[in-house]
Parts: C-alpha cells; structure tokens; sequence
C-alpha cells in the first residue's frame, strides 16, 4: 500500500470519473483515487476505507451527495473528514443546503481539462499539503 493520501470520489458519471483520473495522473500530486459510483457505494466503501478527502457529485441514483453528506457528519468518525461537492448543480438552495449539512467545499465542475486541472492542483495543495487533518 502506498503512503499517498487517499481520496473518495463519488461519481456516478463514467466520463467525469475517467476525466478526473486522467487529470490527476498528469498532475504531480500522489494520491490514490477511489471511486463510488453513488452515495450508497460511498458507504459500503466507507466500511474499509479512511480517505483524507471526499469529493462528491449532488445528483446520483439511489443517494445523493446531500443525503450522504447528511449521513456522513451523523456518525463521530466522520466529522472532521473534509467533504467537498465537485458538481454542475450551481443553485444559491443547494448550495446553502451543502454547507447546512457540513460540507467543506463546494466547487462548480468544470467543463475543460485545464478547468479540473486547475481546481484539483488548488484542492490537492490546500486540502493535502497546507491543512491539518484531523484523525478520529
């Protein structure tokens, strides 16, 4: 197993997840990335897994991201995980609600591969190289 951080993404859209892999496998941050395909994925992976960060898309099948988000702050070993939205939903209710709930980030998605390069060198340095993690 390797010392990089480990990184949740979940997604249930197969070019988005095979967009940002190709971005971050460019890009000269190690990390491993893991993907769920919904927020019930999200979960069972959770079972076994302790990322550093979780990034997730709102609209999925059978749970959200603002249902997992909801899920995830009521249980004491999520707490402090950061939990950020990487989506294309841009309304100012969601967005509120995001943060109600416990997000850490809420970032628009975007549309070109220089676009995501951007926002995940900017995620990777603040989230992984400058702030402090808190492990329960």
């Amino acid at each position: 197993m390797s010392d990089s951080p480990l990184f949740l993404v979940v997604e249930d859209d197969e070019d988005d997840r095979e967009f940002l892999q190709s971005v971050v496998e460019k890009l000269d941050h190690p990390c491993q990335l893991v993907f769920a395909y919904d927020g019930q994925h999200a979960l069972e992976l959770l079972s076994e897994l302790t990322p550093r960060l979780i990034i997730t898309d709102i609209n999925m099948p059978r749970m959200n991201g603002l249902e997992l988000l909801q899920r995830l702050r009521s249980k004491q070993k999520w707490i402090y995980t950061p939990i950020l939205f990487l989506t294309t939903s841009q309304g100012e209710e969601t967005v509120k609600e995001a943060y109600s709930l416990g997000a850490n980030g809420y970032i628009t998605k975007p549309s070109t591969q220089e676009g995501l390069h951007q926002i995940w060198d900017q995620v990777y340095r603040y989230w992984i190289e400058l702030n402090q993690f808190a492990f329960v």
